[in-house]
């Protein structure tokens, strides 16, 4: 599992195996549009900048992304997550997503988070938790400074270090389009973009669906396409299968060129980090202390709340 990023696509490189049991007991899915209702009770939410999100620079400037604390019943549909089972683990995680993530666009709209990077995910996960345990209950990790002391790092989003745009990638963002453009040798003009939360959904739906009816997926044509789908937060299970066809009629040169640059392109949480008291800066790698479920499950409840 990719500690940092949950990424579905490395997931479903180990895992293939897993899907068949996984389908049948799949949770259905709520169609949803890129825009929600700007009715939505906007005072439960709270309002921060974009830039502070591992993907920032990719969203409309001045966008803003909304929050709230998520609620008893959603804790209880979450705390019934299968760990060992990476779908569920990501479904549950977009379902507390869903209800208490919101972007808000300079024009005032109000995209879903569908229209979430897919590599925000868990920071907007921890940012959720850190409004919904306020009392306490922070999970926390430790690591031994250079100069002996064990130094705890609490999972708080000020804790967090994110990847930097790798530097060959950095001239060709474009401020006006928020997204990578590339202009080849060959004469064609790529844009590029990290994915978001809806493209990777439909992506892994197809997955599904080609490994249930055992076709093996072109594996370089799910770690490329998506990054391709700039301005779009969903994708029909015929547009990829047409994406396919013109991804196999790419030339090698350009091919070879697109495999690079989504190498890149690696966003997200990359590790922990605290000052120490020595005035040292300490560095972990991200993880999640008692698993994946411990984000909204307090793992020591029974002793955490009982009355002696």
């Amino acid at each position: 599992m990719d500690k940092e990023n949950l990424n579905e696509e490395e997931y479903l490189k180990k895992h293939l195996s897993s899907i068949d049991n996984q389908k049948n007991n799949e949770v259905q899915k709520t169609e949803s549009t890129s825009k929600v209702n700007t009715l939505t009770k906007d005072l439960e939410f709270f309002h921060y900048n974009v830039d502070e999100l591992p993907c920032g620079i990719f969203y409309p400037k001045g966008s803003k992304f909304m929050i709230r604390a998520a609620s008893v019943k959603e804790i209880q549909a979450y705390s019934m997550v299968d760990e060992s089972n990476f779908y569920d683990v990501i479904e549950k995680i977009n379902n507390i997503l869903q209800n208490c993530a919101r972007i808000k666009y300079p024009d005032g709209s109000v995209g879903s988070y569908l229209d979430i990077k897919d590599q925000d995910r868990i920071y907007l996960i921890f940012c959720i938790r850190e409004l919904t345990f306020q009392a306490g209950n922070n999970l926390s990790v430790s690591h031994k400074c250079s100069c002996g002391e064990e130094v705890n790092i609490p999972l708080l989003r000020h804790n967090f270090k994110f990847y930097d745009i790798n530097p060959k990638l950095e001239k060709y963002f474009s401020a006006s389009t928020r997204s990578f453009i590339f202009n080849l040798k060959s004469g064609h003009t790529y844009e590029m973009t990290p994915p978001n939360i809806g493209i990777q959904r439909a992506f892994t739906d197809y997955i599904l669906k080609e490994t249930n009816e055992k076709r093996p997926p072109n594996m370089a044509f799910l770690k490329i396409i998506p990054f391709m789908l700039v301005g779009s937060n969903s994708i029909s299970y015929e547009g990829i299968q047409a994406k396919l066809k013109e991804f196999e009629k790419l030339s090698n040169d350009d091919f070879q060129f697109l495999n690079s640059a989504v190498s890149m392109m690696t966003f997200g949480i990359s590790e922990l980090k605290k000052t120490c008291g020595c005035g040292e800066e300490v560095h972990t790698e991200m993880q999640f202390p008692n698993g994946v479920s411990a984000i909204f499950v307090i793992h020591d409840a029974f002793d955490t709340f009982i009355k002696e």
